[in-house]
């Protein structure tokens, strides 16, 4: 018997002849792009990224020019030939988010910790100036 990969997109792409994307390989090919939230709570902007099979020291974090960059490479463990492999549905590659910051975002008050492949970046943001609205007067022509 077969071992064969159902999937009814490709079942229906076969019986109306369409053109989905394939969700093999070539889906893949997009590269790795790790999901990202970004929460403001309490002073702090908290960027919480998804990035399993990766050593912490294999990620870059950096703020410059009021943008957070977090960059790193996810690598494949080893090499699989083409006949060998039935499924390949991971992604692999560089990678870089960038997030725009707050004007006057400092550096040195940021924190980064790495947990079960989840990565937290505490930014502390700059107090808001909060500016009383300026009423103009309008003139009238005479």
């Amino acid at each position: 018997m077969e071992l064969k990969l159902w999937s009814p997109f490709l079942d229906l792409d076969k019986e109306w002849h369409l053109d989905f994307p394939r969700f093999g390989r070539e889906f893949v090919g997009a590269g790795f792009r790790p999901s990202i939230d970004l929460v403001k709570k309490d002073g702090e902007l908290v960027v919480t990224a998804e990035i399993p099979g990766l050593d912490p020291a294999d990620i870059d974090i950096t703020i410059e020019d009021d943008i957070l960059t977090i960059k790193g490479e996810k690598v494949e463990e080893k090499e699989i030939t083409e006949e060998n492999r039935y499924v390949h549905e991971r992604s692999y590659g560089t990678f870089q988010r960038r997030i725009p910051l707050p004007e006057g975002t400092s550096p040195d008050k940021m924190k980064a910790n790495y947990d079960k492949g989840v990565l937290t970046v505490h930014v502390t943001l700059p107090e808001e100036k909060i500016s009383e609205p300026r009423h103009i007067p309008v003139e009238i022509n005479s």
